[in-house]
C-alpha cells in the first residue's frame, strides 16, 4: 500500500494558519510525517524488529541460565554453611566436655629436674621444691 505524499502549497497552508512560524511548523511535520510513512522503509524496520526479538530471546535465555546457575550455587552455599554450623556446633560441646572435665595432671614428673634422681626416692618437700624448680623455668 504506497502511501501519498501531502503535497499543500503555502498558500493552502495560509488558508487556516495565522503566520509563517506556523506555516514552518506545519512543513517540517508533513516532511517528518514522509519519513516515517510505511512505504518508507518497512523491510528495513521489520528485519531490525525481528532481530531485536533474537535479541531480547537471547536475553532472557541468559537470565534463565544465570538463574538457575545462582539457585545452584546458593543451594551449594547453603550446604555448607550448615556443615560449618554444624562443626561449631560439634567444636562448643567438645569445648564444654573439656571444660567440665575434672582436673588431672597429664605430666608425670618422674625425675627430678635435671633428670638424675627419681622423683619416687625423694622426700615430699624436696619434690615440692623440685616441681616448683621446674615449672618456674
Amino acid at each position: 500500500m504506497a502511501t501519498q505524499k501531502l503535497n499543500l502549497t503555502r498558500d493552502q497552508l495560509a488558508t487556516f494558519l495565522k503566520n509563517q512560524e506556523q506555516i514552518k511548523q506545519f512543513e517540517r511535520l508533513f516532511q517528518i510525517a514522509d519519513e516515517v510513512s510505511p512505504s518508507s522503509d518497512t523491510q528495513g524496520i521489520s528485519i531490525e524488529a525481528s532481530n531485536a526479538g533474537a535479541a531480547a530471546n537471547d536475553a532472557l535465555a541468559q537470565i534463565v541460565s544465570l538463574a538457575k546457575d545462582a539457585a545452584i550455587n546458593s543451594g551449594n552455599a547453603d550446604q555448607k554453611a550448615v556443615q560449618a554450623l554444624d562443626s561449631i556446633g560439634r567444636m562448643a560441646n567438645a569445648l564444654e566436655m573439656l571444660a567440665l572435665a575434672p582436673v588431672r595432671n597429664n605430666v608425670e614428673l618422674a625425675h627430678d629436674v635435671n633428670g638424675i634422681l627419681p622423683l619416687a626416692n625423694l622426700p615430699a618437700s624436696v619434690r615440692s621444691n623440685q616441681v616448683l624448680t621446674w615449672l618456674s623455668m
